[in-house]
């Protein structure tokens, strides 16, 4: 995964266990694209400071989640609603469908709605 990604990725899991400055360079470096220049002028610090701030944050979110493993554990149950979801689709366009009982194809459809209200998180 890109370092991006990760760190965004992340941030969104643990960034109340970052300070409030990290917090805010995170937030404004990977969310906002600004550069070091830009968040520096913006919360009144040095570049440096800046830097420093970015690099701890992203050193800390990296060992936290080496120790709770949170992020790891929702993409792996991404991927497996996923892998749900096209297995139904699977059945669904299957030309024996029509053959299930309509108590199977409403929990088909139960089995999707649940699928779809945990990917929207």
């Amino acid at each position: 995964m890109e370092n991006n990604v990760k760190v965004g990725l992340l941030y969104g899991f643990y960034r109340n266990m970052l300070t409030p400055r990290q917090q805010d360079c995170i937030d404004l470096y990977y969310n906002d694209d600004l550069s070091l220049s830009e968040i520096s002028e913006e919360l009144r610090i040095t570049r440096q400071g800046v830097r420093d701030n970015i690099k701890r944050a992203e050193k800390q979110l990296l060992d936290i989640e080496e120790k709770l493993g949170f992020a790891e554990k929702f993409l792996n149950i991404k991927g497996s609603l996923e892998h749900i979801d096209e297995i139904i689709n699977e059945i669904e366009a299957s030309p024996n469908v029509a053959s299930l009982s309509n108590d199977i194809k409403r929990k088909i459809n139960e089995i999707l709605t649940i699928v779809m209200e945990i990917n929207e998180f």
